[in-house]
């Protein structure tokens, strides 16, 4: 067989293969995340006024397998409107605990299991603060 002829006829396997991967990935992309329904949050849509409501609530942060506790000190929104909702919020971590600034999973019995990035921003009497930046789009 001539490599022409080869190519011509593996080439449209090949590439059909590949449509039907990028195929695959767009419903990937667009199909509902699992668990998510009524009374469940989705992890992207916790914006400001979820967070709001657990002010001074105990949330658990995972470095490893075993959790360490923080509180919600604060929640500042920069803003909030139609286009997106633009807030950051403070924990605080007990005195003699560290974290390096990292993405970690944190959890509250309210809104659930998600990842966020945690970068520390100070200390003070409550302990160690850690801040976490978001900038949600609509």
């Amino acid at each position: 067989m001539e490599r022409r002829t080869f190519v011509l006829a593996t080439g449209g396997m090949l590439g059909s293969g590949g449509l039907c991967g990028a195929a695959e990935l767009s419903k990937a992309r667009t199909a509902p995340a699992a668990g998510i329904g009524a009374g469940n949050v989705a992890p992207a849509a916790a914006g400001s006024a979820a967070y709001l409501a657990l002010v001074q609530e105990r949330f658990n942060v995972y470095p490893g397998s075993r959790g360490v506790a923080m509180t919600l000190l604060s929640v500042k929104r920069s803003f909030v409107d139609a286009r997106g909702d633009q807030f950051s919020l403070t924990f605080a971590v007990a005195a003699g605990q560290t974290l390096a600034s990292g993405i970690y999973e944190v959890e509250n019995a309210s809104i659930g299991k998600r990842s966020i990035y945690l970068q520390r921003a100070g200390s003070g009497p409550e302990g160690t603060y850690y801040r976490a930046d978001f900038n949600l789009l609509n």
